[in-house]
């Protein structure tokens, strides 16, 4: 069985469909989730049914899709282990800021705010949605839970990346990430044990001439068994009619330097990406009146 598990917006549609045809041998289709873990799974219950004015979202299809994929995929899981069947989980990491657009962009197109113009749909400016985007990182930072249905999905789901490896992986899997080195030249690392086999990589090596590139496909091909990977564009943001609106959301956001400290120092992201990897996402991100200082 073949499980693209995942925090949401680190290419996981694209290794479903590379997936296919290693998981039709295999007799089943690849599972796809973001969250198994219970607690996860009720934090996505609760928002879903938090009544107005407090519900902000539009459409709750998304958010319920997510909750839809993460019982049904303990299903599946479980009745894979009870047939002792292995189990192949794909999982990645990205630059935490980058993801946190790619969130707000999605949400803002296929769910929308009520009270809050997020999408090129309804005629957002990108310097609404970079104030929207800083106070959402505030708030995740600051541990502080917001009272809008749309704000506590997107501050749990950007806050995702700290401890997702530990309460979901680590938890439903008995895997730790943290037992091995990350490979920045293979572009992968491997864990496995219990009948499970995880290949985890990130997000930025995927990219058309990343040094890692090469090495990281050669790696999927042998993992899933194909006689090649490829990885589609899908569920991009630049697949979407809001691309125009998310590159300058891209080019304009910025982020303090103590809050860009406080992100990049969590130990998952100083666990896949090097000491200048992780000062040049700073750079990308910080604020041009403090990088311009003296």
């Amino acid at each position: 069985m073949i499980v693209v598990y995942q925090m949401a917006k680190v290419a996981s549609m694209a290794w479903v469909e590379s997936a296919r045809a290693a998981a039709k041998l295999a007799g089943t289709p690849p599972a796809h989730v973001h969250f198994l873990n219970e607690r996860n799974l009720r934090i996505i219950e609760t928002i879903l049914a938090i009544p107005p004015p407090d519900n902000t979202f539009i459409n709750l299809l998304p958010v319920r899709s997510v909750l839809r994929q993460g019982i049904k995929g303990n299903v599946r899981i479980s009745d894979a282990r009870k047939r002792g069947q292995q189990i192949r989980v794909i999982t990645g990491m990205r630059d935490p800021v980058a993801r946190s657009l790619s969130l707000l962009s999605f949400f803002a197109d296929f769910s929308g705010h009520i009270g809050r113009s997020l999408s090129a749909r309804d005629g957002a400016s990108a310097d609404h949605v970079c104030a929207v985007l800083g106070e959402f990182w505030r708030l995740v930072l600051a541990g502080t839970v917001p009272r809008g249905s749309f704000e506590q999905l997107l501050c749990h789901m950007i806050g995702a990346y700290r401890t997702w490896f530990c309460e979901e992986l680590n938890a439903i899997f008995d895997l730790d990430i943290f037992s091995g080195p990350f490979s920045a030249s293979s572009g992968m690392q491997r864990l496995h044990g219990g009948g499970v086999e995880v290949l985890a990589y990130r997000s930025e090596d995927l990219a058309p001439g990343a040094p890692a590139r090469r090495a990281l496909f050669d790696a999927a091909q042998a993992f899933l068994g194909t006689p090649a990977v490829a990885l589609p564009e899908v569920n991009t943001a630049a697949t979407r009619r809001s691309y125009p609106l998310y590159t300058q959301v891209r080019e304009r956001f910025r982020l303090p330097l103590a809050m860009l400290d406080e992100i990049y120092d969590a130990p998952v992201v100083r666990h896949f990406y090097g000491v200048e990897e992780i000062a040049a996402f700073k750079a990308r991100w910080q604020a041009h009146s403090e990088s311009s200082s003296p």
